[in-house]
C-alpha cells in the first residue's frame, strides 16, 4: 500500500476558477508553430485536489488587498506561467502570441497580471514565484533558457527588491524548467548540476553570490524574509515519478532533505521559524490516484514536517494550476478508515500540524482562468491568516481584453478566521454536509 501525506476525503471535487471546460487529457506534444511563433498544445499534467482537501469557492468581493492592517504582511504569489515565446526569440514576435484557453501564457498574459497587481498592491512584503516558467513543449537549451530569463526578468521589472522593498523569491524550478523532469542527480558539495546551469543565469542578478552557487550545485535555497523567518525552496523535480533518470533508488537526492533537516532543527534552536516553499507538491493526485512524489520521498518529507510542526509555518506549492489545500494528519488518524476521518474535528495531534497548499496558475493551458493569489500572514507569529485570488476570464473575441478582478477570499468562501488546520478541518466537516461551500457560483 503506498504510504501518503495526506488522507484523502469523499467530497465533491470542484474547480472553482470559474473555468471554462473540463481539464483537457491529451499527452504532452511538442511546441507547434503557428505564423513564426511557438504554440503550446494542451497536456496533460499529473496534478489533482482532494485527499482530506478542500477546493476553493469564488464569490463577488472588492478588487484591492485593501488598506494595510496593523500587523498583517502580505505575499503576492504568482505561479505555473510557462511563458510561451516566439520560436525565434524575436521580442515582437513574441508580443503578438495571443490568449487563448488550451495554450500557455504569452508575455501580454504575464504583464497583463503583473500590471494589475500594482494596483492592487504595489508593495507586497515578498513576491514568491513556484516554479514552472517555460512552456509546455520539447525546447532546446537555448529556448529553455530564454524563456525562464525573460519570465524572471519580467517579474523582476514589476516586484523586485532592488526597487520598492520587495524580497524577490522566484529561483524555484519546476518540470517544465528542465527538459521533460530531466535532471541528473549530482553531489552538491562537489559539482555544479549541468541541467540547472542551463537556466540558472536567469538569476545573475537577482541573488547573493552564495545563493547562486547553491542554486547551481543543488536547486534549493534559503531565504532571508526577516530577523525571525526563513524561506526554504525546495527542487522537487528529483522526487517525481517522471523524473529521468530514474533515482528513487536515492533515498536523499541532493541531500536535500538532510539540509531541510539540519536548517528547521537551528531554526528551533534559535526561535525562530520558517515558510518551505516548492513546486511540485508531495501529495496524491485526486484524478488518477498516484503519488506525484515517489512514496518513499512523501514518508521521509512528512516526517520532517510532523517532526518541525511547531518551525513550520507555511507549505505552498504550484503545479495543481488550481487552488486547493492538505491536511496532514497524525499517524493514529492514518490508520483510520476514510470515511471515519472526515467527522473527527477536534484530533489535538494532527491540528498542531500544518496545512500544505498548491496555487492557481497564470498559464489557461487546461482551460482555468489565469489566477494569482495573495496571501496574509500575522507579522509577529507568521501564521497564515487568509488568502485572495485574483483572476480573468479569456474573451473568445478579443484574447487581449482580460477583466480581472477579486475572484474570492478563503475567509469568505470558507467561512474561517484563519488558515489553520483547525479552522480548514472545521470548513471541511462543514462541507461534508452542505455542498454550497465548496460549489459557491
Amino acid at each position: 500500500m503506498v504510504a501518503v501525506l495526506f488522507r484523502s476525503l469523499r467530497l465533491a471535487s470542484t474547480l472553482l476558477l470559474l473555468a471554462m471546460a473540463p481539464r483537457p487529457t491529451a499527452e504532452a506534444k511538442t511546441p507547434s508553430t503557428s505564423s513564426g511563433k511557438i504554440t503550446s498544445t494542451s497536456v496533460k499534467d499529473n496534478s489533482g485536489s482532494q485527499e482530506r482537501t478542500g477546493s476553493v469557492g469564488s464569490g463577488s468581493y472588492d478588487n484591492s488587498v485593501g488598506d494595510r492592517e496593523v500587523g498583517v504582511k502580505h505575499i503576492l504569489h504568482f505561479s505555473d506561467v510557462h511563458l510561451n515565446i516566439s520560436e525565434s526569440l524575436d521580442a515582437n514576435e513574441s508580443a503578438e502570441i495571443p490568449i487563448h484557453y488550451g495554450y500557455d501564457a504569452p508575455i501580454s498574459l504575464l504583464t497583463s497580471a503583473l500590471e494589475y497587481a500594482q494596483q492592487i498592491l504595489i508593495n507586497p512584503d515578498f513576491f514568491l514565484y513556484t516554479g514552472d516558467h517555460a512552456v509546455h513543449g520539447d525546447l532546446s537549451d537555448e529556448y529553455l533558457a530564454e524563456a525562464v530569463k525573460i519570465n524572471v526578468a519580467t517579474m523582476a521589472k514589476y516586484f523586485s527588491g532592488s526597487g520598492n522593498g520587495t524580497l524577490n523569491a522566484t529561483a524555484i524550478l519546476g518540470d517544465s524548467d528542465t527538459k521533460n523532469y530531466t535532471m541528473n542527480v549530482t553531489d552538491p558539495t562537489t559539482e555544479e548540476n549541468p541541467t540547472i546551469e542551463v537556466v540558472s543565469s536567469a538569476w545573475n542578478d537577482s541573488l547573493t553570490t552564495s545563493n547562486l552557487k547553491d542554486l547551481n550545485t543543488r536547486g534549493y535555497l534559503s531565504y532571508k524574509l526577516d530577523e525571525n523567518l526563513l524561506l526554504l525552496t525546495l527542487n522537487t523535480v528529483p522526487y517525481s515519478p517522471k523524473h529521468t533518470p530514474d533515482t528513487s533508488n536515492e533515498t536523499d537526492p541532493f541531500a536535500q532533505f538532510a539540509w531541510l533537516n539540519a536548517t528547521l532543527s537551528g531554526l528551533r534552536n534559535g526561535g525562530k521559524y520558517a515558510y518551505i516553499a516548492g513546486h511540485i507538491p508531495p501529495i496524491i493526485d485526486a484524478q488518477d490516484g498516484s503519488p506525484m512524489w515517489e512514496a518513499p520521498y512523501i514518508v521521509e518529507y512528512k516526517k520532517i514536517v510532523t517532526q518541525y510542526a511547531d518551525v513550520i509555518k507555511a507549505q505552498i506549492f504550484g503545479h495543481t494550476h488550481s487552488v486547493e489545500f492538505r491536511l496532514p494528519l497524525s499517524s493514529d488518524m492514518e490508520t483510520q478508515d476514510p470515511d471515519q476521518v472526515i467527522a473527527v474535528d477536534d484530533d489535538e495531534q494532527s491540528s498542531q500540524l500544518v496545512p500544505l497548499f498548491m496555487s492557481a496558475a497564470i498559464s489557461p493551458i487546461f482551460y482555468n482562468n489565469p489566477a494569482f493569489m495573495v496571501w496574509d500572514f500575522d507579522a509577529s507569529t507568521y501564521e497564515l491568516l487568509d488568502f485572495a485570488v485574483y483572476g480573468t476570464n479569456i474573451s473568445s473575441d478579443n484574447s487581449s481584453d482580460l477583466d480581472w478582478q477579486l475572484l474570492f477570499k478563503a475567509s469568505s468562501a470558507y467561512n474561517v478566521r484563519s488558515l489553520s488546520w483547525s479552522e480548514l478541518n472545521r470548513f471541511i466537516v462543514d462541507a461534508a454536509t452542505d455542498s454550497t461551500l465548496v460549489q459557491c457560483w
